[in-house]
């Protein structure tokens, strides 16, 4: 066999790459999400033409009115000749001629069916079959700016089983994403339980239009905890610097060479109605805005629900969900599914067999469920169920010492004897005084409320932002052999003035509430409260308070960004006349230049069907 020169060989690798070696080159593929040619930009590294090695993959998101084309690909291409990896710039349009890009933002930005979510793994499943890349999550990154930021935050947390690490620079803070007659407000700050297992950088500016919305994003990063998370402000405005991207880019080498493990145990929300998450396969009819959500899943089971909006939000009836797990478990074995009911605080046990390859499918409703999945002679597991502050509600008193006591459920296969719980809250303004609570024994499938209570006692402020206010606690749960873990959210009744100037909207604005008008909440109405003109955001624990929905405004301001929420609550047909509701409650004020949002915290009683103005 005649050998080619070498001389020959490297001007045949100059031709398939016209710009040389070092340079970006242009090129695209036929999509069938989109159903035409989508182009992108590749930088691979100086050895590519020659060595006969594999590399990861780092793909950059720009922001609105940009494309593959970046003004920064100088710095990429000064990376990559730096360092043994490949950077892909993909093209976010939806059609060539739109400038915004990804199909996302306010109802007006959202108009196509196609969605950017089915064509990343497309995209991601292209470049790993014609360029020799490591095709493992460890090895694959995502770095975004601006509109392109949020996206690799929303595309990490959609396939965190795809991506070992999402970079966030200066990324837009919330928008609505899904389909034009059916998508849902995607608030970053509430979404960080989605990125467990990605290691994350978040970068901020200290001038601009997001920075104060984006301060909201950090304390939700905070608030979540027990993340690989860094955060770093930079001088200047919203702008992409090269100094930005390189540290974004020494950021994902880093955790190239030091990749997260993927979580034993995690939660996912998901704002489609079919979806694949860490080898679980979820289908369900969910056709209105909303979420499905699967929290603390392992082996052994998990939390699972629908939630009409993020976080804590109403569930959507109506809705059923099927689950596939993984092959998980022993092929063709009976496993028993304690199915929970929290809800309605039922319980149905059911006899399963895996199928061939391991896995378990079941089903639930739109409610509230927990599920465990265990054989004979499996350990048991024990999850949070709900808690409950001075035998009263869900609100810790802020400054007051208040008794928290706590329901637990046992869902896997054995009695836990022994149990031992610790409790504790990264804020620094909570104080918790027995941390550790002997709880006994827990039998399988059967809720306690753990005695003692614990005596918690929260000084924490209200925010003055839009920065997530519940307080989270984490559990650390142990019997003599096995050890778990769980977490919480408890809101704080703020110790804030009284809302005075209370207006009720029960139908006479024919926009928000329906009843008959008279301005008094009534049993059966639907009711939006003002004070005085600024509607309002409510938060509560009452039993006839049985249903709520949203109402998002895009307030006035320079680009669009943060939208304000208000509460529109319906009272139950069969409330009490003379029955008061406390609220605590929230309006925020928007500065239009830069988009920062000051709220305003209050609260107030309602006597149904008594005149507030009496």
């Amino acid at each position: 066999m005649k050998r080619r020169h070498p001389f020959i060989f490297v001007l045949l690798m100059l031709m398939m790459f016209p710009g040389g070696l070092l340079s970006q080159e242009d090129r695209s593929h036929f999509s069938e999400v989109f159903n035409r040619g989508k182009p992108y930009r590749i930088f691979l590294p100086e050895d590519y033409a020659t060595a006969e090695k594999s590399y990861p993959v780092i793909y950059y998101f720009h922001g609105n009115k940009g494309s593959h084309v970046s003004s920064l690909s100088d710095v990429m291409a000064a990376f990559v000749k730096e360092n043994p990896v490949i950077v892909v710039a993909w093209n976010g349009r939806s059609v060539d001629s739109d400038v915004r890009p990804y199909n996302i933002g306010y109802h007006s930005n959202i108009n196509y069916e196609t969605q950017f979510k089915d064509y990343f793994p497309e995209f991601v499943g292209h470049i790993d079959s014609n360029y020799r890349t490591l095709t493992d999550r460890a090895n694959r990154a995502i770095i975004g700016h601006s509109m392109g930021g949020i996206m690799s935050f929303f595309m990490a947390g959609k396939y965190p089983h795809m991506v070992g690490t999402a970079v966030n620079s200066k990324g837009s803070p919330e928008f609505f994403i899904g389909y034009p007659d059916n998508h849902t407000l995607y608030c970053v700050r509430y979404m960080f339980k989605n990125l467990h297992g990605v290691a994350l950088r978040f970068q901020n500016s200290t001038t601009g239009e997001l920075v104060y919305l984006n301060d909201e994003v950090h304390a939700g990063a905070l608030q979540e905890g027990n993340l690989a998370y860094e955060y770093q402000a930079y001088e200047g405005g919203h702008g992409l610097m090269p100094r930005d991207l390189n540290d974004a880019f020494e950021f994902v080498l880093a955790s190239f060479k030091k990749p997260l493990p993927a979580p034993g145990r995690w939660h996912h929300a998901d704002l489609y109605p079919d979806f694949e998450i860490w080898g679980y396969q979820v289908e369900s009819n969910l056709a209105e805005s909303g979420y499905i959500e699967m929290m603390g899943v392992t082996k052994g089971g998990m939390g699972i629900t629908t939630r009409k909006w993020q976080p804590h939000g109403r569930i959507i009836p109506g809705v059923q969900i099927n689950v596939k797990t993984p092959p998980l478990y022993e092929p063709n074995t009976a496993y028993t599914l304690l199915d929970y009911n929290v809800t309605h605080d039922s319980k149905e046990m059911l006899n399963l067999m895996s199928d061939v390859e391991g896995s378990i499918g079941f089903s639930v409703n739109h409610e509230r469920h927990q599920i465990g999945i265990y054989k004979k002679k499996d350990p048991a597991e024990i999850v949070y169920l709900a808690h409950k502050v001075n035998g009263k509600n869900i609100f810790l008193e802020q400054y007051e010492t208040c008794s928290l006591k706590l329901r637990l459920l046992n869902r896997g296969g054995g009695t836990a004897k022994n149990v031992r719980v610790e409790i504790s809250c990264s804020h620094p303004d909570v104080s918790i005084a027995n941390p550790v609570v002997e709880a006994g024994e827990l039998v399988p499938g059967e809720p306690v409320w753990i005695i003692p209570d614990f005596e918690i006692t929260a000084s924490s402020q209200p925010p003055a932002n839009g920065a997530p206010f519940r307080l989270k606690f984490h559990l650390a749960i142990s019997d003599k052999s096995n050890t778990w873990s769980d977490e919480f959210e408890a809101p704080v009744m703020y110790d804030v003035p009284e809302f005075t100037n209370i207006g009720i909207d029960d139908g006479d604005s024919e926009i928000f509430g329906s009843g008959n008008g008279n301005n008094i909440a009534e049993p059966g109405e639907s009711i939006m409260i003002y004070e005085v003109s600024h509607r309002t955001r409510l938060y509560y624990d009452d039993p006839y308070v049985d249903g709520e929905r949203i109402h998002v405004d895009l307030q006035p301001d320079k680009w669009g960004d943060g939208y304000a929420v208000s509460s529109v609550i319906h009272i139950s047909e069969d409330c009490p006349i003379g029955h008061q509701i406390q609220f605590l409650a929230s309006y925020e004020v928007k500065e239009w230049k830069t988009i920062k949002r000051n709220v305003t915290w209050g609260t107030f009683t309602i006597t149904v069907g008594v005149d507030t103005d009496q």
